[in-house]
């Protein structure tokens, strides 16, 4: 089990500054918070992108202050691997992740409310978001996917050398083999 331990308040304030910049108003009532471990930065010579954690209500009862999600980074990821561009580029990776919990689109057909799919069986969705008893919106974590890492893309550029290998074997360019 590593260790974890609360990230220093200059790391905490570059989350807030990530936020308010890329993520308002879309998280705006989503509050995170971040921790460091002492994780490995590679696995089997795979980089550690750490992970984004919802905190159930269970875990918010023993919390002075209530969170909704914690980013876990590895300590010698953002100590000694990435520069300061990088490091912001990786905690917008992690709230990308981040997104509200939507009410499905539904019909009413012969007495019974039936979930709207697309032509491809994927549920659609309307703008609305889904709270919980105390009106807090619903939050969930999405998968680091392609979905995920084009947006950030989109907003920091091929900032990782596993970003430039993407990209090198979407545009055919040879590189050389790893494995």
């Amino acid at each position: 089990m590593p260790i974890i331990w609360k990230v220093p308040h200059n790391v905490f304030e570059l989350l807030g500054q990530v936020k308010s910049t890329h993520h308002s108003p879309r998280l705006d009532a989503a509050r995170i918070t971040a921790a460091f471990t002492d994780s490995k930065p590679f696995t089997n010579n795979r980089f550690n992108w750490g992970s984004t954690k919802k905190f159930s209500d269970f875990n918010k009862v023993w919390q002075d202050q209530k969170y909704d999600f914690c980013i876990l980074i590895c300590s010698e990821v953002w100590h000694s691997i990435l520069n300061a561009e990088q490091r912001e580029s990786l905690v917008d990776l992690h709230m990308t992740r981040i997104e509200a919990d939507l009410v499905p689109e539904s019909v009413i057909e012969n007495g019974k409310k039936n979930i709207v799919k697309d032509e491809y069986g994927r549920v659609k969705y309307t703008s609305e978001v889904k709270v919980d008893d105390e009106g807090n919106p619903k939050w969930k974590v999405a998968p680091l996917d392609l979905i995920v890492f084009t947006r950030n893309v989109r907003r920091y550029g091929l900032w990782c050398e596993e970003l430039l290998d993407l990209h090198d074997a979407i545009s055919g360019t040879p590189t050389m083999n790893t494995t």
